[in-house]
């Protein structure tokens, strides 16, 4: 057996001596071996990954891209053989076309062979190959033998050519109070964002051209200032926050900034503007008479005001005294609905009728949302004694103030002033407007050319009967003049204190609701706060006394001081007191036949009214009561107007009216007795009446639902009785 050494080669003939001998003779000899190489192996595509570059660009066939192994075939042998040449490309061969269809593997591996894109809009290229060691016929290919043609892929990426763009660019407003309390305005996608097809959000930059002048950028993740640059991907993680500086005193800011993509495409500069609103007191110090009432302090909003914004109001204690000197409204956040700049917050000031010394309290403002606060956070409110009915300013409280106009004092009507005859009335008297700020339209007609001092002293006088009406109070709040009047006749009233009564002004009197199941407690402050909007003011003048009123108190009287009145405890509220109302606990047959209402019952559509809020009730109960204790019936609505009035007396609480169906299911009538011309239903007229339900309930802003007559909650109910004239 021969064995073939690897080391030698191929050709390399082999010699074997030997000898030959019989026992008597010897012969050498030489024995010739001759090995003959036979390629018997195929060659093999062991790599064939295909070849990706940009638009226009070359790119090097290289041995880890492709290759081509035989075990006895050298590189320079192993061909590959090209059936199909690329489309939108050239092949070229140390730096030149390639005009013969072939190249070794021994090009590739001396990365003489490569391709070069011609351009266009075209993605794929490709040529397809078969490859040969130049002996055998057929090659390998993913382990199996094959002689078809072989695809090696060319990809083709577009050149970016195309800028980011914005999509959304809204000034943000949204500012809120951090916890190291500075404010700030988190900067997310929902206000700024960018695309580009070819780039990926976290390689959108935003550039910035100029910064904020009033505040800075801030990453929230890592604390550190933004002065240059940030991406869209900051942003979509909300992670950029605007913190301003609010001793300034502005309410904007602008930051101006250009988009743009890794490769150097770039937009236009935009400015992105940053907005917010400043909310403070309208001033800082209030002086008060203890007999005013009710204090409405003025809550302003400056700056932008087309989003919703909150405030607390907190009451720090000085001298005063909460539920002693004045008490609170029971709400202590303070909203500004969206275009709102201007809110009134109430405090009942408490008159006790005893000589002492002025009391000082402060109302702060705090929590801020969506909102700044100004300077101004602080008031200071001080109670001026009565003494002998006369309010005195204190020159004391703030020595830089010249005048008690400029402390916004309020005080009463002095004695010997013409006044309405309507118990708790007052004249609100406050410092006069500059000129350029009076107001030239207040509520109703147009009055111009009064200075505001003319306006606070004006008469009108009914047209064609000789009377001269005064308001029972005017209150300027720096918008407006409010006139407040009593009665509910709509009269034509004109200047009486101009000589030549040329200005005329048609004005609707509204009678302001005095609350009888309230009357026994100290005066409230409206649960909801009064606006310039309103259409009329809700400041109740109500007086005030030292003890409610029980049933161990029924029979006892109480001397108002301020408003020169005697009222009488009937054991569930105080009522003004005459020898005529000694008829009994309902209602004076001959104050209602002489044309007016008595305390604490009120005027509309020609009847009177009364609210029941303490001895609440069923239907049933509640039209019983109506008609035993109070003289009437549960009250019937007349329009929509009416029934408007009704929920502002009733506090806008549900109560009982006396619409039912009780006698014919489906068939609705009041039981008064009136026919039914208006109705309020929340979900339009009831199509079957539910066993029960067949009473009427005013409730949520008014609107009537169906409620079981004799089974539901105890509500609060309004009786009526038909004024005669």
């Amino acid at each position: 057996m021969v064995t073939r050494d690897p080391m030698l080669k191929a050709a390399l003939p082999l010699f074997a001596r030997f000898i030959v001998s019989n026992g008597l003779q010897t012969k050498q000899g030489v024995f010739e071996i001759t090995l003959e190489t036979v390629d018997r192996a195929l060659p093999v595509v062991t790599r064939n990954r295909g070849l990706r570059l940009a638009e226009g660009a070359t790119g090097l066939l290289s041995p880890d891209l492709l290759q081509l192994t035989d075990p006895d075939t050298s590189a320079e042998n192993l061909t590959f053989v090209l059936v199909r040449l690329p489309q939108h490309g050239q092949l070229y061969l140390r730096g030149t076309k390639l005009l013969r269809h072939n190249f070794t593997q021994q090009d590739v591996d001396s990365r003489n062979v490569a391709y070069r894109h011609l351009g266009g809009d075209s993605q794929v290229d490709c040529f397809t190959f078969v490859a040969t060691d130049r002996t055998n016929q057929g090659f390998v290919v993913d382990g199996r033998v094959g002689q078809e043609p072989v695809t090696f892929t060319i990809q083709v990426d577009q050149l970016d050519k195309t800028a980011p763009h914005i999509t959304h660019l809204h000034s943000p407003s949204q500012v809120g109070l951090l916890k190291n309390g500075c404010y700030g305005i988190y900067l997310t996608s929902h206000v700024l964002k960018a695309t580009d097809p070819d780039t990926d959000d976290d390689l959108i930059i935003f550039k910035i051209l100029r910064g904020p002048q009033h505040g800075h950028l801030e990453d929230t993740t890592t604390g550190e200032f933004i002065h240059e640059k940030f991406t869209q991907k900051d942003l979509n993680s909300k992670t950029i926050l605007y913190i301003l500086n609010p001793s300034l005193e502005v309410n904007s800011d602008i930051l101006e900034f250009q988009i743009m993509d890794p490769t150097g495409n770039s937009a236009a500069p935009q400015i992105l503007e940053l907005k917010w609103s400043h909310i403070e007191w309208s001033q800082a110090e209030y002086e008060v008479c203890e007999t005013v009432g009710i204090l409405s302090l003025e809550i302003t909003r400056r700056g932008y005001s087309m989003d919703s914004a909150f405030v607390s109001v907190k009451v720090k204690q000085v001298s005063a005294t909460v539920g002693k000197d004045f008490t609170l409204t029971p709400s202590k956040l303070i909203q500004f609905d969206p275009g709102m700049s201007t809110k009134m917050w109430n405090i009942a000031i408490t008159y006790d009728g005893l000589e002492e010394d002025d009391e000082v309290f402060e109302v702060i403002l705090n929590s801020p949302v969506n909102a700044v606060l100004g300077i101004k956070t602080k008031a200071a409110v001080k109670i001026l004694d009565s003494k002998g009915g006369q309010c005195y300013p204190s020159y004391s409280f703030n020595p830089n103030k010249h005048s008690a106009w400029e402390k916004g004092l309020w005080r009463p009507l002095s004695p010997g002033s013409s006044s309405p005859a309507s118990s708790g009335s007052f004249h609100l008297e406050r410092r006069p407007l500059p000129s350029s700020k009076r107001p030239a339209v207040t509520r109703g007609d147009t009055l111009q050319g009064f200075a505001s001092t003319d306006l606070s002293r004006m008469k009108l006088r009914t047209q064609g009967k000789g009377k001269t009406v005064l308001p029972s109070s005017v209150y300027r709040n720096g918008t407006d003049i409010i006139y407040n009047y009593h009665g509910m006749v709509s009269l034509q009233l004109q200047d009486d204190s101009s000589p030549s009564r040329k200005r005329k002004a048609n004005i609707s009197s509204i009678n302001q609701p005095q609350e009888t199941s309230q009357g026994a407690e100290l005066p409230q402050a409206d649960k909801v706060e009064s606006t310039t909007g309103s259409h009329f003011s809700r400041q109740a003048w109500l007086p005030s006394f030292p003890k409610n009123c029980t049933l161990e108190l029924k029979g006892l009287f109480h001397f108002q001081e301020s408003l020169r009145k005697l009222y009488k405890c009937d054991g569930i509220t105080w009522r003004v007191w005459s020898p005529q109302t000694e008829v009994g606990p309902g209602m004076n047959s001959k104050e209602v036949e002489g044309g007016s209402c008595p305390a604490g019952w009120h005027r509309h559509s020609g009847y009177c009214h009364s609210v029941i809020t303490e001895q609440k009730g069923t239907w049933d109960t509640a039209a019983r009561a109506c008609q035993e204790h109070h003289l009437g019936s549960l009250v019937t609505v007349l329009s929509r107007q009416h029934m408007r009035w009704l929920w502002d007396i009733s506090g806008r609480k549900p109560f009982w009216i006396g619409l039912n169906d009780q006698v014919h299911a489906g068939h609705w009538e009041w039981i008064g007795g009136e026919p039914v011309i208006f109705t309020n239903w929340r979900k339009g007229p009831p199509q079957r009446s539910k066993p029960g339900k067949n009473c009427v309930l005013a409730q949520r802003q008014g609107k009537w639902q169906t409620q079981d007559c004799s089974k539901s909650k105890p509500h609060s109910y309004v009786c009526s009785r038909k004024l005669e004239m």
